[in-house]
């Protein structure tokens, strides 16, 4: 209840404003304190210092009030952090953060500085041959120069043509490094396998590869789709079939069929 008063008497205290007149008797009651502060005599110990068994004696009281102090209101003491687990957790964090911008740095440093690979899109082309897709093979894998000479129908046509004849693509695989300059043209040779009525047969077909907008694109298909002119022989034309006289035994005398 005091110290509720005391709050509130020092509240009002601060909201007021001293007038001007109160202000002026301050000053006044200032130097009249200062002036009996000048008359008070002072202590031998406030002269000389305390004596050591006067010190001694003090200390013990002092010490006696804040342990009954204690006793009375137990002292709370702010939860702090240990000072070296929050040391170790922020190395951590800080050696992480550094290890993920290193690493995003050097992915970027390494998409821009990634040069297109020839290889892939030739491995490409041949997949979408081995699955029959040339409307995938035309759009994806084609330089526009070959993508103008070859529409749709035509170069599907020829596919299925080649199919027909030789068998349909199995395999594709490198021969050897690409060949001719990195920065513009290569030609990249296969051997490409064929199968039909469980016949194979091989032959090599060389793809020159274009690289046009950062992009590689097959520019000449070789023998791709002309095993022919690989040195495969020419297929046999399919035998039609032929209309059969009819059997001598269902034939008449005068030649008419028999009834």
């Amino acid at each position: 209840m005091r110290d509720r008063a005391r709050q509130r008497l020092v509240a009002g205290v601060k909201s007021r404003r001293a007038s001007p007149r109160e202000l002026r008797q301050a000053a006044q009651r200032l130097q009249e304190l200062q002036e009996e502060l000048k008359q008070i005599e002072l202590t031998p110990e406030a002269k000389q210092g305390e004596d050591r068994a006067s010190r001694y004696s003090r200390v013990l009281r002092l010490r006696t009030m804040r342990e009954d102090f204690e006793a009375r209101i137990p002292r709370r003491d702010p939860d702090h952090p240990n000072g070296t687990l929050l040391a170790l957790v922020m190395t951590i964090a800080s050696f992480f953060l550094c290890a993920s911008c290193v690493i995003v740095s050097l992915g970027i440093v390494q998409l821009i500085n990634q040069k297109p690979d020839p290889t892939t899109t030739a491995n490409g082309f041949w997949s979408a041959m081995e699955q029959k897709d040339y409307a995938q093979v035309r759009t994806n894998f084609f330089s526009p120069t070959l993508r103008v000479t070859f529409d749709q129908s035509q170069f599907a046509n020829a596919a299925k043509q080649a199919d027909d004849d030789y068998g349909s693509i199995t395999n594709a695989v490198i021969q050897g490094p690409a060949q001719g300059d990195p920065n513009t043209r290569v030609t990249i040779t296969y051997l490409v396998t064929r199968s039909k009525n469980n016949k194979d047969v091989s032959y090599k077909a060389a793809l020159a590869l274009l690289l046009h907008g950062g992009a590689w694109g097959v520019d000449d298909l070789g023998a791709a789709i002309d095993p022919h002119a690989a040195g495969l022989p020419t297929p046999p034309p399919t035998a039609s079939p032929q209309p059969t006289d009819a059997p001598a035994a269902l034939l008449r005398d005068d030649g008419d069929p028999a009834a």
